[in-house]
């Protein structure tokens, strides 16, 4: 969480968090009636920054999803302790009213364990074969919705890119698309900007400002998440050696991988392989 604007911040809210000091990713580090009178908001408001905050400190999880758990009623991890995320998913699924991409109900998992346990670094994916083989025993309910999530207007990616025409807005899907495979196919090689926006067919300006629109990402913060997702996983199922992984998967330098790896995860990657190792052994 590196802006302001993963909080959804007023103009006014942005100003008093300046005058007042405060370091963004530490506003829920300060009490509820702390940062109402702080930044002299109301008391739901004050509520709804310090869990789009807190929420947002955990490793991939994004203002989207912090905005879901406000929508279901929780403004903290502490209102999440001891919950089912089973049941947390039911009723997220019941409240869209469509059923939603099995990943959603590994951020569940995640959130319920930090608010268990705080002092234990995971990722979402880390719940993965967990929440399968829940599913493959037990299933899901009955009363399941049977539309997809992305029947929803605003799970589309198309649907966010700032367009005048509609068939103006599926070429512009198209063409960053196209982008994205480009990265998601080259990960390991160095990619520049203007790189991307020819292999879109768009001006360096028109091209940035679509994706971040479309994909709530800049294109190198999708860039280093998909590099950083292969780490993870040769950290994991291969014996490669730090250096090797910074190669293979793109990034300049060990240090900055590991600074990277360490923001991302929450702890280095020769720790993350061992923990790997541990629960495999389990």
């Amino acid at each position: 969480m590196n802006s302001l604007n993963h909080l959804d911040l007023t103009p006014a809210e942005r100003k008093q968090i300046r005058a007042c000091k405060l370091k963004v990713k530490e506003l829920h580090h300060h009490s509820v009636p702390e940062l109402q009178k702080l930044l002299n908001v109301s008391k739901i408001r004050a509520m709804e920054i310090y869990a789009l905050s807190e929420f947002q400190s955990l490793p991939q999880i994004g203002i989207r999803f912090a905005h879901d758990l406000i929508a279901m009623g929780y403004y903290s991890l502490k209102d999440l302790k001891g919950k089912n995320p089973v049941k947390l998913t039911d009723k997220f699924e019941q409240q869209l009213g469509v059923w939603v991409d099995p990943c959603v109900e590994d951020q569940f998992r995640l959130v319920v364990h930090y608010a268990q346990h705080p002092g234990r670094p995971k990722n979402w994916w880390d719940f993965t074969p967990e929440r399968k083989a829940f599913r493959e025993k037990h299933g899901y309910p009955k009363s399941r919705p049977k539309a997809p999530w992305f029947d929803l207007p605003q799970y589309k990616t198309a649907n966010r890119i700032v367009a005048a025409k509609e068939v103006t807005q599926s070429d512009l899907h198209k063409k960053l698309k196209q982008a994205a495979i480009f990265m998601k196919n080259n990960f390991s090689k160095s990619i520049a900007l203007k790189d991307l926006a020819n292999t879109a067919g768009m001006s360096q300006y028109h091209f940035l400002r679509c994706f971040k629109h479309a994909y709530e990402k800049t294109p190198g913060q999708f860039l280093t998440h998909l590099r950083l997702k292969e780490a993870s996983l040769r950290l994991t199922k291969t014996k490669q050696d730090i250096g090797q992984i910074v190669v293979a998967c793109g990034f300049e330098n060990t240090s900055s991988f590991i600074r990277l790896f360490k923001r991302t995860f929450g702890v280095t990657p020769a720790a993350y392989r061992i923990q790997k190792q541990k629960t495999t052994i389990r």
